[in-house]
């Protein structure tokens, strides 16, 4: 008897939320107050790494992520409450019962061209994309096998061994959550209209380890 056996998974969780039309309304309102009301916003693309601020919406892509802790907004507090019955449920599946909490949340838009590159969320345990718009085209997210021995030792793209991207093309409504460590990028939009989502951060355990975590991170 022979049997290939995949060991060691990479649980995430992929799902189009329930009521996202009215919940991507509501959202798209909100940031765009956010957007209009912010002097500096952190550009997106090439200048990721560089931390660059301007005070213009940047046809690099822009995001908040230096600045508004959405989970500390209270124009959010709808979305994260209508999220937190699915998140419980996945940890549920996994056996995990204890604390969770969401520890920071920022948003990006991505015009055309616009992109992020790969990068990933550690010490957070869990880690989140959300598409409050994704039209058509408008690029993939791309995660990385993080067996990173694999990387370096197996032929590119041998099934089940390592050397995978998995790539996920965006809905609108869509979540995907995914543990913290995952190394993840997005490829530019191909499309005329802007890619936006709302990205989040999870931590297991106390509200005081949430705190902690957001201070190192």
């Amino acid at each position: 008897m022979k049997s290939i056996v995949n060991l060691f998974p990479t649980v995430t969780l992929q799902a189009i939320i329930e009521n996202h039309q009215d919940i991507n309304q509501r959202l798209k309102n909100e940031l765009v107050n956010l957007f209009d009301k912010k002097n500096l916003k952190r550009e997106l693309s090439h200048k990721w790494n560089d931390y660059s601020l301007t005070n213009e919406k940047s046809s690099l892509g822009y995001t908040s992520f230096n600045d508004d802790n959405l989970v500390c907004n209270r124009n959010f507090e709808f979305y994260f409450e209508h999220l937190s019955d699915l998140i419980t449920d996945f940890f549920q599946q996994l056996e995990y019962n204890d604390e969770w909490h969401f520890v920071n949340a920022w948003a990006s838009v991505y015009p055309k061209g616009a992109f992020v590159p790969e990068h990933d969320h550690k010490p957070m345990h869990w880690s989140a994309a959300y598409y409050v718009k994704a039209p058509e085209n408008c690029g993939d997210i791309i995660f990385t096998d993080p067996k990173e021995y694999a990387l370096q030792n197996e032929p590119r793209n041998t099934q089940y061994r390592g050397c995978l991207d998995y790539r996920v093309t965006p809905e609108d409504g869509m979540l995907l959550l995914f543990p913290g460590y995952l190394k993840h990028e997005t490829m530019p939009n191909q499309s005329s209209e802007d890619r936006i989502i709302i990205s989040f951060n999870i931590i297991c355990g106390s509200k005081a380890h949430a705190d902690l975590s957001l201070q190192l991170a």
